[in-house]
């Protein structure tokens, strides 16, 4: 895979807020598996490639299986958006918190999105902190 990290912009601000979002919201933090699978088709390159805390995870469907054992291992809990976005180029930076209602922020994080033709062609997400096992 290669990836294109431009000195110009080569997408909208716009497309690259909308995408943040639906990262977070449109695919991990949503549990319904037929509005995921949907949300993950719209959102991510066929080819993407997703650097996560336990592994690297390659393709649509890897993601999308990975996202439901996530939910799986944490009922009840909710993503939210902590501050605003940041992009540049074709990069989008987004820090959010996880948790139960009681204690929304038990895990923080940020994700980084690089995106082309309109879709996330690669994500890093990194913790923040996390809860003692």
């Amino acid at each position: 895979m290669s990836l294109k990290i431009s000195i110009t912009p080569s997408e909208e601000e716009s497309t690259i807020r909308a995408l943040l979002s639906a990262n977070l919201f449109g695919v991990f933090d949503e549990r319904d598996a037929s509005k995921r699978a949907a949300a993950v088709q719209d959102t991510y390159a066929e080819d993407i490639i997703w650097y996560e805390p336990d592994g690297v995870i390659q393709g649509r469907a890897a993601l999308n299986a990975r996202a439901s054992e996530l939910q799986t291992q944490s009922p009840g809990f909710k993503f939210r958006a902590d501050g605003i976005m940041s992009v540049s180029q074709n990069m989008g930076v987004l820090r959010w918190y996880f948790g139960p209602e009681d204690k929304p922020d038990m895990i923080r994080g940020t994700d980084v999105i690089i995106v082309e033709g309109g879709k996330v062609k690669a994500l890093w997400t990194s913790i923040d902190n996390a809860p003692e096992k």
